[in-house]
C-alpha cells in the first residue's frame, strides 16, 4: 500500500458496516499471517491483518469518513530502525 497512513486498532474493536463484507475479498500468501483485505469493485485495501499485528486490524487513515476519529497520533520512524 502505498501513500497512506495505517493505523492499528483491536480487531475486536473493528466492525465493517451495513452489508460491506459482500463487496471486500481478502488475500493472503506465503506464511498466510498477513491477510490484504480488498474491495471486489475497485480494488482499494482499507484494512489488513498486519503481519507484524495478526491480532489485530491496520486501518487506512485515509477511508474513514470524517468525524470517526476524536484522536490519532501518527509515529514516523525510517523504515530502517523499526
Amino acid at each position: 500500500m502505498r501513500g497512506n497512513i495505517p493505523f492499528v486498532v483491536p480487531r475486536q474493536r473493528f466492525e465493517l458496516l451495513g452489508d460491506s463484507k459482500e463487496f471486500v475479498t481478502t488475500y493472503t500468501f506465503g506464511t498466510h499471517t498477513a491477510k490484504h483485505t480488498f474491495c471486489k469493485v475497485c480494488g482499494i485495501t482499507s484494512f489488513y491483518t498486519p503481519r507484524s499485528n495478526p491480532n489485530d486490524i491496520a486501518v487506512t487513515l485515509a477511508y474513514l469518513d470524517p468525524g470517526t476519529l476524536s484522536h490519532v497520533e501518527i509515529r514516523h520512524f525510517d523504515g530502517k530502525n523499526l
